[in-house]
């Protein structure tokens, strides 16, 4: 709709060529002066006009949203300054241009520090002069547009880098400790004869490059599954799963891995009926076994993890409690965010890559539930899984 043709820059001009519409507000309580304006614009831009800042408001509130404003400044009610304030709440990029009669020092210095306005200008006025000032307001307010863009760009790659940054650091940190361990035990087993070893010791290395090779393949695991969740290339193949008799499978599972600490894995029921929920059984299988896993990583020798399912009126929770040094409130507030390394340490020198818990929120969350952790220090931590149940009228 706009015809002055741009002269200034280039950026400019490709922004007047991509949008549909150039959207100017007039408002002045003298209805001459209106129409007026109204008359000089409209060939030009998309015009609304309004008697006063209320009714101004209400235009704008209806979806109009304009670029650029042009606001006398003495009207009854609302002063231009004071209805430029509530713009820059509701639209602060919106270019605002004070029109008035010269007026005191006061009234230009609040339009500034309240309204933040652009441009004054002043009556009476050069049609000419006018035009030309309205046009660069709209180019003003494209440019802007143009560095928030690549502000939020640059500030986009910056994070990127940042985020490549971390990994190789993550990868570079985690990676080596059981690649020594393997290093170490291979070379032991390479003289082994030399050493006179045992068929017992034989095996005791074996299984501690099996322990390695797990640890780094876990690490590689959790960054594939956090990059293809960011890509939204992971696949959910959603199932019914009765919660009790499949925690109870899963539980068995992770008994093994308990008792290399001595740490027991409770499970306790509160549901007069079969609980069940929809879910992918493989990403469902993962999420308990980190979480899990997680509580005997961060418990002591000796203790007990407990595991919970219950029900409300709507959803199905499932929590698991440690017995750990609990988490911090700071530490709770970073607790689900990518790459982060937390004050508590896991009691048996385990590994901890930072991944696992932003991966288990994204999952959780791709299913339709809900995961959130409560904690006191020096107690333990409870991590609570929350889902929809299923009921036959939602199959």
């Amino acid at each position: 709709m706009l015809r002055i043709k741009p002269t200034s820059t280039d950026s400019f001009a490709k922004a007047l060529a991509a949008s549909e519409e150039y959207r100017l507000l007039i408002v002045d309580d003298e209805r001459d002066i209106l129409l007026t304006l109204h008359e000089l614009f409209s060939p030009h831009y998309t015009v609304r006009t309004a008697e006063s800042g209320a009714q101004a408001l209400e235009i704008i509130k209806s979806g109009f949203v304009p670029q650029v404003i042009l606001a006398d400044q003495r009207m009854p009610g609302m002063s231009g300054t004071e209805f430029f304030a509530h713009i820059i709440e509701l639209m602060p990029q919106t270019v605002r241009v004070v029109l008035t009669g010269y007026t005191d020092v006061q009234d230009l210095t609040d339009s500034i520090n309240q309204g933040n306005v652009y441009r004054f200008l002043t009556k009476p006025w050069r049609n000419a002069d006018l035009l030309e000032i309205i046009r660069l307001c709209f180019q003003h307010y494209y440019l802007s547009e143009e560095k928030v863009a690549l502000t939020q760009a640059l500030e986009r790659l910056e994070y990127i880098n940042n985020e490549k940054t971390e990994i190789l650091s993550l990868v570079a940190h985690d990676l080596r400790s059981p690649l020594s361990t393997i290093q170490t035990t291979a070379e032991i087993i390479t003289n082994g004869s030399a050493m006179g070893l045992t068929e017992e010791r034989y095996q005791e290395l074996g299984r501690q490059i099996t322990t390695g090779t797990e640890r780094m393949n876990r690490l590689i695991q959790n960054l594939l599954n956090a990059h293809a969740l960011e890509e939204g290339k992971l696949a959910l193949n959603f199932v019914r799963l009765e919660v009790a008799q499949t925690l109870s499978m899963l539980l068995t599972d992770f008994t093994p891995k308990a008792q290399t600490k001595n740490i027991t894995i409770e499970y306790e029921l509160e549901a007069a009926t079969p609980i069940t929920i929809s879910v992918d059984e493989v990403w469902f299988y993962q999420i308990v076994e980190n979480l899990v896993l997680n509580a005997v990583k961060y418990s002591p020798s000796g203790a007990t993890v407990r595991v919970k399912a219950y029900t409300d009126a709507e959803s199905a929770f499932i929590g698991i409690q440690d017995q750990g040094p609990g988490i911090s409130e700071e530490d709770r507030t970073k607790l689900f965010q990518r790459f982060t390394k937390l004050d508590s340490r896991p009691t048996g020198g385990e590994l901890s890559t930072g991944l696992g818990l932003s991966t288990v929120k994204k999952l959780v969350e791709k299913m339709n539930g809900r995961v959130w952790c409560e904690s006191q220090v020096d107690i333990g931590a409870t991590f609570i899984l929350q889902f929809p149940i299923q009921t036959d009228e939602s199959a």
